[in-house]
């Protein structure tokens, strides 16, 4: 009889988990697109407007990182939850260097967020569900972070900083919407077998 209840309450932690993931799945999707996209009309618009713009587009991103986390540590996926952990920290810093672009030491703070970039890519590629060319796609991430790091090292003073910092940017996003978008359809699989 308690092997039946156990049983039974660990069938239904298991709906449950899967039922909030039918919040959260989506959730993570509309983070990353919204963050993308406020990023895109933040370029655009550019001045002070695009300063509050950026911050809620890292906002965002931040969200939907913890969020995966969360689903992603419910799961028993302890190595990549910790990944996008350590990405929302280092997205963190980047938020709060947004405050100090004007300043000499905008530029190392920005990248000194990178520095999590690396850890967070590996851990990430742990995901056992992640199809081989997603977890390619998670190591290429680290190059062009990699790159601005090695700027920062070689002539601390250099303006390309900033610019390799933009388009490191720019390329996580993408990769963010990416793997939103895996998790997404991977979700809506799920679903469809449990049903």
């Amino acid at each position: 009889m308690l092997l039946i209840d156990l049983l039974s309450y660990m069938k239904l932690q298991i709906m449950a988990a899967h039922k909030e993931d039918y919040q959260l799945i989506p959730a993570q999707l509309i983070c990353f697109l919204s963050s993308a996209i406020t990023l895109i009309q933040a370029i655009i618009i550019g001045g002070h407007v695009a300063d509050v713009l950026i911050k809620f587009t890292d906002a965002l991103f931040i969200t939907g990182t913890t969020l995966l986390s969360v689903k992603l540590a419910r799961d028993g996926d302890e190595m990549p939850a910790a990944g996008f952990i350590l990405l929302a920290i280092g997205w963190g810093v980047l938020f709060a260097s947004t405050d100090f672009m004007n300043q000499k030491v905008g530029v190392h703070i920005v990248s000194s967020a990178f520095y999590f970039v690396f850890p967070a890519m590996i851990l990430m590629t742990f995901y056992k569900k992640f199809k081989l060319w997603l977890r390619i796609l998670l190591i290429l991430n680290i190059v062009p972070f990699q790159v601005s790091m090695a700027l920062e090292i070689a002539n601390p003073e250099s303006e390309h900083i900033l610019y390799w910092s933009y388009t490191n940017i720019l390329f996580m996003h993408i990769v963010s919407i990416i793997w939103s978008i895996f998790f997404f359809i991977q979700h809506k699989k799920e679903k469809k077998q449990t049903e």
